[in-house]
């Protein structure tokens, strides 16, 4: 019945005050006439984790709270957002088009959650996803350890199988330069990124090793052409102009839409 529907999961709940603004969010859909591209629509909504309880559970929270707010609104508003999370609603008539909202395949579409907004906008005609944050559900996250890696352990794995499907294949092929660049970085190239960072880490600091290694000696300074600073204070020379104010600067420029975030619901 109805011609909407809504994926609620089982650990996620609702408000009563936010259930009067249900009218609201329905609206989204409303049309003139029948047929008109404002019906095809899911629309996107946040969620209100409750279970920021503990480190792991606070940590597991914020990392929630960075992607269902500041995360989806930038991907809606550059058309790289597609169906992430549960509270999402919509058009049941165009879901059953598409054949379902998820994927039965635990493999190739662990993540199954998106798939829908990729046979969404791979169908055209005006789709669109949109993402409204007058209205929310809660929800409770893991607040053991493992639990919470292995939750993580499965979203970078549905991402890694996601790169092997059509959908996304197809999707590259029609999006303009800078929505592809968008949906890249908001799926398979920010864990890219992550493994380019982990990877960084121990290739820096072999760096600094084979330079100071490779540092003039006393008893070699007649066959060797050294340079008036050792490697000692050219790696100091360095370390200081990273540590300056360049990290200072990209520390903040990351962090200051969360904490806007966090000031704003608070």
């Amino acid at each position: 019945r109805g011609a909407f529907c809504q994926c609620i999961d089982s650990n996620q709940g609702a408000y009563f005050e936010q259930m009067l603004l249900l009218p609201c969010v329905l609206g989204e859909f409303r049309t003139q006439c029948r047929g008109e591209s404002q019906a095809k629509r899911i629309i996107g909504l946040p969620e209100h984790i409750t279970s920021d309880l503990g480190s792991v559970g606070d940590f597991a929270a914020g990392s929630e709270l960075a992607f269902g707010t500041v995360l989806q609104r930038s991907h809606a508003v550059l058309g790289a957002r597609m169906h992430y999370g549960h509270p999402d609603i919509m058009n049941k008539q165009y879901m059953m088009q598409q054949g379902g909202v998820s994927k039965a395949t635990k493999t190739l579409n662990l993540s199954e959650d998106i798939f829908a907004g990729m046979d969404f906008m791979l169908r055209g005609n005006g789709r669109q996803i949109r993402h409204c944050e007058y209205f929310y559900l809660t929800k409770g996250r893991d607040l053991g350890f493992n639990a919470v890696m292995s939750f993580f352990s499965k979203i970078s794995s549905g991402t890694g199988e996601q790169i092997l499907t059509r959908q996304m294949f197809r999707l590259s092929q029609i999006m303009h330069l800078p929505e592809a660049l968008a949906f890249h970085y908001a799926h398979a190239g920010y864990y890219l990124t992550q493994a380019f960072i982990s990877l960084s880490m121990p290739v820096t600091i072999s760096t600094w090793l084979l330079v100071l290694a490779s540092d003039c000696e006393d008893t070699f300074q007649a066959f060797m052409n050294c340079p008036a600073a050792s490697a000692s204070q050219a790696m100091a020379i360095v370390l200081s102009a990273w540590c300056s104010w360049v990290l200072a600067f990209f520390l903040f420029v990351q962090t200051l839409p969360l904490v806007a975030q966090m000031w704003m619901e608070m």
